[in-house]
Parts: structure tokens; C-alpha cells; sequence
């Protein structure tokens, strides 16, 4: 990176306003030390002080920005400033949206379309952090089945039409005499597939962690449990640990009972540990209740 340009650049355009370091400082709200290493190369100044800084010193952000950009790569703050609209629009929405939906929760049409729009945006910013982790680290995204909408003005589209348009409800599964498992850590996660899975008929019974999830195997007749749906980051013991430990149980039924890991961490490194650990498959969080249900059904 070519962090003497821009310490320079920060300089000249100072001096070229005839500004001193404390005028500079005093105009940005900072201290004499933070303009001091700006110029020294020693720190950037905060992504949230370049549209400041730049009218200050009568240029545009992206002037500002390209000094922060190597030749051969493009500047990190550049992504992060370019990204800031696009996440906080939907960030808005989705507030905006909770807090309608809390005035609003007595009529059921104004409250589906509330909560229509929380997901589609929640949606959307999944699919931001997934570029993001793509352009981190190539592999680590990968392509999600869900049509998301792709940019600001997709994202608007999407929500001023989506009355208009028939949404097919996912497909009902029925998993009546069903017992299922839920390992996870999170109290609210706890009760939000409880009370999904409970929608299809199923029965289902709560773990903290993997080992309370091993205990309550271990304690019940084997079939009790027709599959485990397993958080693999968990405190006391994670997903991994338990898999290992629940595939080397002595009762062969209890032992080769199916396993669904449940993770945020969607790294291939983290599903080939899952599969080393013998889980039989692996749905991403937030988690999508059709594509859940799907896999679930596989093994039910």
C-alpha cells in the first residue's frame, strides 16, 4: 500500500488550504496527534471522517480514497466506503420494518408485508456479506440457491412489487412421530427451531451444548431420537467434539443416528471438519426453512 502518497497528499492539500495540523484538527473534531500521524503515515484517519476531511479539503471522497490504493489491488476503504449505502439501507428498512410491524401487529396484512421486507432485506445483506467474503477470501462465498436482489435499486424493485406478485409458501413437510434433536447454544436460535420444526408435526427437545446433547442421547433408548440438528460452535463442548464422540457409542443405532449441522462458519474447511467428524450433512445460518426441511426430510 502506498501509505507515504497519502500521508503526503493529506499534507499538501493542508497547505494548499493554509490550514495548520490544529486548524485541520479543529475543523474534523480531532486531536493535533491524529492529523500529525495521518501525515507521518503512521494511521488513516476513520472511514466515518472522509466525507468531512474531503470537503474540508476541497476534494471528493474518491480522491481521498484512491491515495489509500496500491497499485495492484484495490483499496480496502474504497470497498468499505462503496459498501456503507448498501448496507445501511436495508439496515433501515429492517428497522424501520420491526418497529411497524410492533405498531402494526394487530392487522395481519400490514404485518406479513412488515415482515416480507425484514427478510427480503436480511437477505439481502446475507448476499453482501457473502461478496465480501468472496473478495477475502476466494471459495469461502459460495453461490446460495435464494434469488436475492443484487443491488439498492433491485432491492427497492423487489420490495414495491412484492405484492403484486404470487409467492408460493415452501413445501409443507410432514414430520409427525418425529423426535428431533436441537443442539445449540443461543437461547432465541433454541426456540426459533423449536418453533419452526414444531410447525411440521414433529416433536422436539432442546440441548445447550453437545455435551448435554450427548447426555440426553446417552439417557434415552436408542430411537428415541430420529435426528440431530447440531450447532457446531458451542461452549463446554462444540459440534465437532459431540459428532465424534456420539459416532462411537457403543449402541450402533444411537451411533449412526443422522446429524445436520446447523453453522454460520460456511468456510469449505469448516464442512470438510464436519464431514471428518461424521456429520451427514450441513445447512448454513440464517437458516432457510425450505432448503431445511429438505435435507431434514432426506433422513426422515
Amino acid at each position: 500500500m502506498q501509505n507515504k502518497s497519502f500521508g503526503s497528499y493529506i499534507r499538501a492539500l493542508r497547505t494548499q488550504n493554509e490550514l495548520t495540523q490544529a486548524g485541520l484538527a479543529k475543523k474534523l473534531h480531532v486531536t493535533d496527534k491524529a492529523v500529525s500521524k495521518w501525515e507521518r503515515d503512521l494511521s488513516y484517519p476513520d472511514i466515518s471522517l472522509f466525507p468531512k476531511l474531503a470537503d474540508v479539503l476541497g476534494v471528493t471522497v474518491g480522491d481521498l480514497l484512491k491515495e489509500c490504493t496500491a497499485e495492484d489491488q484495490p483499496s480496502r476503504l474504497m470497498q468499505i466506503f462503496e459498501m456503507s449505502h448498501d448496507i445501511r439501507t436495508p439496515l433501515h428498512i429492517i428497522l424501520g420494518c420491526a418497529d411497524m410491524a410492533r405498531i402494526y401487529r394487530d392487522d395481519p396484512e400490514l404485518l406479513d408485508r412488515y415482515l416480507a421486507s425484514i427478510h427480503i432485506s436480511g437477505q439481502y445483506l446475507l448476499n453482501m456479506i457473502e461478496k465480501v467474503m468472496e473478495s477475502a477470501e476466494p471459495g469461502a462465498g459460495r453461490p446460495s440457491e435464494i434469488k436475492y436482489p443484487s443491488n439498492i435499486t433491485e432491492l427497492g424493485d423487489y420490495l414495491k412489487n412484492y405484492e403484486k406478485e404470487e409467492h408460493a409458501l415452501p413445501e409443507p413437510f410432514d414430520f409427525s412421530g418425529k423426535r428431533i434433536l436441537v443442539a445449540e447454544d443461543i437461547d432465541l436460535n433454541r426456540e426459533i427451531a423449536r418453533e419452526l420444526l414444531l410447525q411440521t408435526g414433529a416433536e422436539v427437545e432442546l440441548a445447550e451444548n453437545g455435551q448435554v446433547c450427548i447426555e440426553m442421547l446417552s439417557r434415552a433408548p436408542a430411537g428415541h431420537y430420529d435426528l440431530i440438528l447440531m450447532d457446531l460452535r458451542m461452549p463446554i463442548m462444540d459440534g465437532f467434539e459431540a459428532t465424534r464422540r456420539i459416532r462411537r457409542m457403543e449402541d450402533p443405532k444411537k451411533a449412526s443416528i443422522p446429524i445436520v449441522a446447523l453453522s454460520a462458519n460456511v468456510y469449505e474447511k469448516d464442512r470438510s471438519e464436519a464431514a471428518a467428524a461424521g456429520i451427514d450433512d450441513f445447512e448454513d445460518k440464517p437458516i432457510f426453512l425450505d432448503k431445511l426441511l429438505a435435507t431434514m426430510n432426506k433422513y426422515l
